[in-house]
């Protein structure tokens, strides 16, 4: 379980959430602390010595949420994991469920949302738009998927066998192709605080998942020379033609033009094709996606 910022709400939710499997009797819950500034870290070293189930683990800074989805797979131990968020937009009520599926043979079990809970226009519009490229760019329909999903050890240890650093948990369960079940739930709006999400820092984690999965954009680069091409050639014949009929020509418009396109079109594909360097230049470099630190101390 992700936690980043949640100290007012944290030891309660933590309770909502055992309760949900208090009839399991081998259970831990693994919360990763992706670099709180207020009392997180304090709040889950207290709730870890009232409850030995809560194991958490405690990030040195903030590495976000993908980071903290994978240390808490890597720490688990147990035969399946659950992944789900600690706000309680996540019900907690359909763990059960989510493990009699699990006992029934599928390897994983992934929560789908019928309904986006009190969500903005805006908001929807962005995930509208992520999902639709997603799938035409990338080839996997993840409408509606969610983080909340329950993995079999075995797609656990693939998970972590995987050799990227930046990851997108959602796609690669889903590029996985393992037996999955689907559960429809309705995500619950936040009782305590607000999404630490900014229109910005969403459109840059989406842009980083897309290029994870397809590299469409950089053939695009192409077709956008093609396209550019096209239109001076059909610029220089409309040029041609006017200078043959003797027609004065405003040639400080047309270079002007010509300009603007070639200009803008070598901006974009140098920028896609930065972007993707700058990938490979964070996969080259081999830092660990993300470090830990002790527990801390009461009195620091």
């Amino acid at each position: 379980m992700p936690v980043f910022n949640e100290a007012v709400s944290i030891r309660r939710n933590l309770a909502i959430i055992l309760a949900a499997v208090d009839d399991e009797s081998d259970i831990e819950l693994i919360a990763v602390d992706d670099g709180s500034t207020d009392a997180t870290s304090l709040e889950l070293a207290r709730a870890a010595r009232d409850d030995p189930r809560i194991r958490p683990l405690y990030f040195t800074r903030n590495f976000g949420k993908e980071a903290a989805i994978h240390a808490g797979l890597v720490a688990s131990k147990g035969a399946c994991a659950i992944v789900l968020d600690a706000d309680l937009q996540h019900p907690p009520a359909l763990i059960p469920e989510m493990l009699r599926h699990w006992r029934s043979g599928f390897a994983v079990v992934e929560c789908v949302k019928v309904d986006r809970g009190d969500e903005s226009w805006l908001a929807r519009v962005y995930a509208q738009s992520f999902y639709w490229m997603f799938r035409h760019f990338a080839g996997m329909d993840l409408r509606n998927h969610s983080d909340y999903k329950l993995l079999d050890r075995a797609v656990v240890e693939l998970y972590h066998a995987l050799p990227e650093r930046r990851r997108f948990f959602r796609g690669l369960i889903h590029w996985a192709g393992y037996p999955t079940a689907r559960i429809p739930f309705e995500v619950a709006e936040r009782e305590l605080g607000a999404s630490r999400w900014s229109r910005l820092r969403l459109l840059r984690y989406a842009i980083d998942n897309l290029t994870s999965f397809s590299s469409l954009p950089l053939h695009l680069i192409t077709a956008l020379g093609f396209m550019t091409l096209a239109l001076g050639v059909l610029i220089g014949f409309n040029s041609l033609y006017q200078k043959f009929m003797g027609v004065a020509l405003d040639g400080f418009t047309t270079v002007n033009l010509l300009l603007i396109i070639i200009g803008g079109s070598l901006m974009i594909a140098l920028g896609i094709i930065g972007h993707y360097l700058g990938r490979l230049y964070d996969e080259i470099k081999g830092r660990p996606p993300y470090l830990l630190k002790p527990p801390p101390r009461e009195d620091a």
